[in-house]
Parts: C-alpha cells; structure tokens; sequence
C-alpha cells in the first residue's frame, strides 16, 4: 500500500541497508527493535525485485505494513545529476525531507557523502548491529557473526569492519 503522508517522523531507507539486513538475517529482528520504517516507491521497486530470497523477505515485510511505502513529491532529477547518486537513494533523501524523518538508513557511499554534506543523520548496517547489541537485542556472538556476514556482503573498507568490530569486542 503506497500512502502520500509526509510527517512520518521515523527512519527512512534506501535499499542498500535493507538488503544487506535481509541477506543476513536480521532484519525481522532490527524492525521489531526500531518499529516501522518509511521507504519511497522506487525503493520498494529495487528491493522486490528479482525472485531471491531476500527480495521475498522485504516484501513481506512490506506486506505486513512493518515497512511503509510512500510515494515522495518531489523531483529527483536535479539531485541526481548533481550529487551523482541513483533514483532510490535520490528518493529517500526526498523522502527524509518531506516527511521529517529521525535518519536515513543508507550503505551507499554517495548518498552518505550527501548525508555528510547537508548534516543529515544516517546508520549503516554494521552500526545498526553494534546498536542492537548495545541495547541487549543481540548477543556479542550473535554481534559478531552478524558483522562478519555484513563484511562479507557489503563493500566495507577493512578500517570500517574493525570499526565496527571493535564495538562489540569481536575476536
């Protein structure tokens, strides 16, 4: 169900966090922590699409109303000419402006390049695993086994992975 409200004061995601949180298998337990999330149409497109588990995953949750769908007004066009970054993360940069959003989930690198430049708050989803063991979600194993698939899947710089890795005293 795609709804056109924009106070949603909650967190809003482009793909890259979701799927990453997906293919490892968090990411029913990071929405039950963080409660529902706001994602723009052309998300909702990226991360269904194709016949993997993880798209089947995302879209039950978007199902399930755990993710809420909602389509942006504003043009993406100029935005993505000029910072470089495609129609998803261009429209949940959007998407965080008209609706007021907390932060923006986000695993790309230009999008967090915009997010730096205009003081936006983001979490990646190494972060959001040091986050849910901090608040007892997670155990450290489970921390850290989540942080290593993560690795696996994700572009992350070695210095970020030990970052992140540090956090929760991995091994």
């Amino acid at each position: 169900m795609i709804t056109n409200v924009f106070k949603c004061n909650m967190i809003v995601s482009n793909a890259s966090t979701l799927i990453l949180l997906a293919k490892v298998g968090v990411i029913r337990k990071f929405l039950d922590e963080y409660g529902q999330i706001a994602i723009p149409v052309e998300v909702e497109l990226e991360i269904t699409e194709g016949d993997t588990f993880d798209s089947k995953l995302l879209k039950k949750e978007i199902d399930d109303a755990h993710i809420k769908v909602i389509k942006i007004k504003s043009n993406t066009a100029e935005i993505m000419k000029e910072f470089r970054i495609h129609k998803g993360e261009a429209s949940a940069y959007m998407l965080f402006n008209e609706c007021e959003a907390k932060v923006i989930l986000t695993d790309d690198g230009e999008l967090i390049k915009l997010c730096k430049l205009f003081k936006i708050p983001f979490i990646n989803a190494l972060a959001i695993i040091v986050r849910m063991y901090e608040r007892g979600t997670l155990t450290q194993k489970e921390a850290c086994d989540y942080l290593k698939k993560l690795n696996d899947y994700g572009r992350y710089s070695k210095e970020i992975y030990c970052y992140f890795k540090k956090e929760v005293n991995c091994p």
